[in-house]
């Protein structure tokens, strides 16, 4: 019953909402205890309302995901939990979530709830809607940043949300063709919104988010605020070709493996993995050493 609780929050997803946690990197707060608290509530407050919504998704979709090669094992189409149950679970999300938004701060709450909000309008209708359905996905990681930002009292940088938000459509959109090719003439059976899609306009819009997060997060790098507030900022340009990487890797991934779910490549691709440490390591070491290297 426990691993069918873990399966139906979606514990796996969690990972999505270490967005969260950028603003407190990028603030240069990593040694401030209190905003480290800070950050980690945040954290976890996203983490049960993001769940809340897997479950409410799983609600509403239940009878398809019946009919889908891979959904149908999820705790709920399978009948492995009932949905008062799925209900019940949810609820208490909300009350732990919400607590924590609360002991937070007001206007991380409102930006917790405008996250809700959003979501369930995917799930009712933005999902159904062409492009917006990707643009509601993108919306809700740039809700994850600003509401990361509130939490330790700290202002985003427009550059990190663009970034953000096209790294998200890049995904996004790389998820649908995924979905479309391996879903091939069941596609509007189990989602509508892939028979208004075609590979060649895919194909497109994901080089198109994949373009312009790589010039914004470059741009972030080297904008005056930047280089002015960490004794190494002028040199996190350095770090660009590793960001790059990344990002061609998951296209490459895309096109050669037809996978597209951006959880499962991150933490099964040993090039994007290895890769993304690595930008870790560079990047806390150009932000918080105490001492310029040139």
């Amino acid at each position: 019953m426990f691993k069918n609780i873990l399966a139906l929050v979606r514990v796996k997803q969690w990972i999505k909402n270490f967005f969260v946690l950028i603003p407190l990197f990028f603030a240069g707060k990593l040694q401030d205890p209190n905003s480290i608290f800070m950050g980690l509530s945040a954290f976890f407050a996203f983490n049960f309302f993001s769940s809340i919504v897997y479950i409410i998704n799983d609600l509403y979709d239940i009878e398809a995901d019946r009919k889908h090669p891979r959904k149908k094992s999820r705790p709920l189409p399978a009948g492995k939990i009932s949905m008062a149950v799925a209900i019940i679970i949810a609820i208490i999300l909300f009350i732990f979530g919400s607590i924590i938004g609360i002991l937070l701060n007001l206007q991380f709450s409102i930006c917790l709830g405008l996250y809700l909000m959003l979501n369930v309008f995917y799930t009712f209708w933005g999902k159904h809607i062409v492009i917006l359905d990707v643009l509601c996905i993108a919306t809700g990681f740039v809700l994850r940043v600003i509401g990361g930002s509130l939490a330790i009292l700290a202002i985003p940088s427009n550059w990190i949300m663009m970034t953000t938000f096209f790294i998200s459509l890049f995904m996004g959109f790389g998820k649908r063709r995924n979905e479309f090719i391996f879903l091939e003439k069941n596609k509007g059976l189990h989602r509508k919104v892939l028979n208004q899609y075609d590979k060649s306009l895919l194909n497109h819009l994901i080089f198109i988010s994949c373009s312009i997060a790589i010039i914004s997060y470059a741009m972030y790098t080297i904008s005056p605020s930047v280089i002015d507030k960490f004794n190494n900022g002028k040199m996190l340009i350095y770090t660009v070709p590793i960001v790059t990487f990344l990002l061609y890797r998951y296209a490459f991934i895309l096109w050669k493996k037809d996978e597209g779910d951006p959880t499962e490549i991150v933490i099964k691709d040993i090039g994007i993995i290895l890769s993304g440490l690595l930008w870790v390591f560079v990047t806390v070491g150009l932000i918080y050493l105490p001492w310029k290297i040139m």
